[in-house]
């Protein structure tokens, strides 16, 4: 069956992540390719991932096309991938309460990735700057979240959806709203925006984490930057905060993590800002698999 060529569209994609354990994904793809790099572009077992266009496109070794998928929803589970593994990572043992705030398609990969990958979530609530109608919950997803046993709510303000939650992930920028709100203690924030949140929103974050610090060799370190591991992440909250390490120095044990049960924690996804980076072999890999198993995309001769 892996002769011939298969096309997935967004809506597949959605119906795909569930299916696998994608934080578990997201931490075999940074321990596999620890310093970043071009190297995310071959799979263990030669495989490719390319861009054309709109359209990133498995192959096999000798070059033959096996899988097209759209790039944006693969950026997107990638996100969602990171946001799962990072909470995994940083927060402390027990219930999760969650909030995204975030539209459309991105939106609704994290929610799933939530429900399938973090443990212990009891409550997710959601806002959509983009307006009702670009809600990230639709039918199928409120019944993911519901046959887990997540609670659901629809906020009508960033703030009231970050109230109390200990997860807080970003996949759209906030613009023409009220802020964040104050983040509760011990909560983990995931901005998977690919710009810098708004001051508001990291004025209590007390350390910084990013998805793979090889994203930031070329920058190197900077003035003024205590701590600094290899360059900055922009906090704007009266300066710059160092980078404490990256998720896969967490994974590992290298780095151990949360200090502070107290800490309010920011993670930057910064495979978001470089588009060379962000094709995820693995991940591509994953839901290429799955859906031959279930039988979704369009097949055609390879």
């Amino acid at each position: 069956m892996d002769s011939r060529f298969l096309r997935l569209d967004t809506e597949d994609l959605c119906a795909l992540v569930s299916e696998f354990d994608s934080a578990q994904t997201a931490a075999e793809e940074l321990l596999a390719h620890p310093h970043g790099g071009p190297g995310r572009h071959a799979g263990p077992g030669g495989r490719l991932l390319e861009l054309r266009g709109d359209t990133a496109v498995l192959r096999d070794p000798g070059g033959g096309d096996l899988c097209a998928l759209p790039a944006s929803g693969l950026y997107a589970c990638r996100a969602a991938a990171l946001t799962a593994l990072a909470a995994n990572q940083l927060l402390d043992p027990g219930v999760v309460t969650a909030s995204l705030i975030g539209s459309g398609a991105a939106g609704r990969i994290q929610l799933l990735v939530i429900a399938r990958s973090v443990p212990d979530v009891s409550h997710v609530a959601v806002h959509s700057p983009g307006g009702p109608h670009a809600s990230p919950v639709d039918s199928g997803t409120a019944g993911v979240l519901e046959a887990t046993g997540i609670g659901l709510t629809v906020a009508a303000s960033p703030e009231e959806a970050t109230f109390g939650a200990s997860l807080v992930v970003v996949t759209e920028p906030v613009v023409n709203e009220p802020c964040l709100g104050h983040l509760a203690p011990g909560s983990v924030l995931v901005n998977a925006t690919g710009r810098s949140l708004r001051e508001e929103a990291t004025g209590c974050v007390s350390a910084v984490y990013v998805d793979d610090l090889g994203l930031l060799d070329g920058a190197g370190p900077r003035p003024g930057c205590p701590g600094s591991v290899a360059g900055c992440v922009p906090v704007p909250a009266g300066g710059r905060l160092g980078v404490e390490a990256d998720l896969r120095q967490v994974f590992t044990g290298e780095h151990p993590g949360r200090a502070c049960a107290d800490h309010v924690l920011l993670v930057e996804l910064l495979s978001g800002t470089a588009p060379e980076t962000r094709l995820d072999v693995a991940l591509a890999e994953r839901i290429h698999r799955a859906a031959l198993r279930h039988g979704l995309g369009a097949l055609s001769p390879g």
